[in-house]
């Protein structure tokens, strides 16, 4: 790669930036933890064949759903870099019984030019995957000046996103992977023009492969009318307090199982369901659990199972802009969800989704409360969405096996150094 003067001075003060902010940045407990694989005073690794790029907890499951899929006479030299410790956790989890590849797991560099290009000289990758929106400058960079082989696999952006790298379109056009494989046509033409990169594919999202079809036991289904409220985001609950009201006057034996997201809101909602005379307990205080109308969980790890016995169901960041949460996990296990507009996050589960009405959606909190007082008077049957979510789930998978052909492919036309 040719480097103009303004970019050399560019990356020159990007350096100068990591200098600067890495000791601030070692102060924070999420990154004092593997600060000495992050600085490369400890390494973990030596040449490899491919260093894959998996910053967090879900791109973590897309390295090990990535991994079962190559092919085993392969027998391939793997990095995998993290940003996190939980992302760390779930690669290292079923390292033990791979006996098919070499894998290494190691906390990611810092993106200083310095310690990249190290890095990248001890790694010695012939290719370089980087999952979903891991786009790291210096490491690009660096993959770039030595000629190697660069992919983004099930890349995703969001409008925000684009309109923010397109500030610096200059860079990226010049950073561009050799393919870029995207989990959903808007994302393919956001990356795609981003990066001018002509070699831009949709392939489902591997997420997709992850997913197991569902089979809904008959001893989850209960009597009482009970709905769900998934996944409720702090800013959106004024919105999702006014669905709780308006339902309790329409369903007054109405059961609700209340999951905030972040549990330190559960104080909150307890408080506010009281003081508006809501009979409500926390799912701990299991004595009070049956005479309560509003049952707060304030347990994590049961959020499926009470999918499972729900008629309806609420998915949380979506009355406010925030993306969303996931309503897939819903409907897989037997309750059709409604959500409100906001859901940028899950756009690459397709229209599909809505258009079989295995999801519901409102503009507003008011088209929100009459979608799900309309699911509450008529549910449907479970047996049925099951078959759908099923059938929807199956025309999906795949995408880890094709990402896989494309990463080999890739690895077999790179050059060796």
């Amino acid at each position: 790669m040719k480097e103009s003067f303004f970019l050399k001075t560019l990356f020159f003060f990007y350096q100068l930036l990591w200098v600067c902010a890495t000791p601030f940045l070692l102060r924070s407990p999420r990154l004092k933890e593997g600060a000495e694989e992050r600085t490369l005073k400890k390494v973990n690794f030596s040449k490899v064949d491919i260093w894959m790029h998996a910053a967090s907890v879900g791109e973590a499951y897309i390295a090990r759903q990535l991994l079962k899929n190559f092919e085993d006479d392969l027998k391939l030299k793997i990095l995998i870099t993290t940003n996190t410790s939980q992302g760390k956790n779930i690669l290292e989890k079923d390292l033990a019984a791979e006996q098919r590849h070499a894998v290494s797991i190691a906390y990611m560099v810092f993106d200083n030019p310095t310690l990249v290009k190290k890095a990248i000289r001890i790694a010695d990758p012939k290719l370089l995957v980087l999952i979903e929106l891991e786009i790291w400058p210096a490491l690009m960079a660096e993959i770039k000046r030595q000629k190697k082989k660069m992919i983004i696999v099930n890349g995703r952006m969001t409008e925000k996103s684009y309109k923010g790298y397109k500030k610096t379109a200059f860079l990226w056009k010049r950073l561009a992977p050799d393919i870029i494989l995207a989990n959903s046509e808007e994302n393919k033409k956001r990356l795609q023009d981003l990066f001018q990169q002509k070699r831009s594919y949709y392939v489902s999202n591997i997420k997709f492969d992850q997913i197991k079809t569902c089979t809904i036991s008959k001893k989850a289904v209960t009597k009482d009318r009970t709905l769900i409220l998934a996944s409720i985001r702090k800013e959106e609950e004024s919105e999702v307090f006014y669905l709780i009201t308006e339902l309790l006057k329409r369903f007054p034996d109405l059961h609700i199982d209340l999951f905030p997201r972040h549990l330190a809101r559960v104080s909150n909602w307890k408080t506010l369901l009281t003081e508006s005379h809501i009979s409500c307990a926390l799912k701990s205080a299991s004595s009070l659990n049956a005479v309560a109308s509003v049952l707060i969980w304030d347990i994590f790890g049961e959020l499926l199972n009470a999918y499972q016995r729900a008629d309806a169901a609420f998915i949380g960041g979506s009355l406010a802009p925030l993306g969303g949460q996931n309503f897939i996990e819903a409907f897989m296990n037997g309750v059709t969800p409604v959500t409100g507009p906001s859901i940028s996050n899950f756009l690459w589960a397709g229209n599909e989704v809505f258009e079989s009405g295995l999801v519901k959606k409102g503009s507003n909190k008011e088209e929100v409360l009459k979608l799900l007082e309309e699911t509450l008077r008529n549910p449907e049957d479970k047996a049925t969405i099951q078959q759908k979510a099923n059938k929807y789930i199956q025309l999906k998978q795949g995408g880890s096996r094709k990402t896989c052909r494309h990463i080999v492919d890739l690895l077999q036309h790179s050059d060796v150094n």
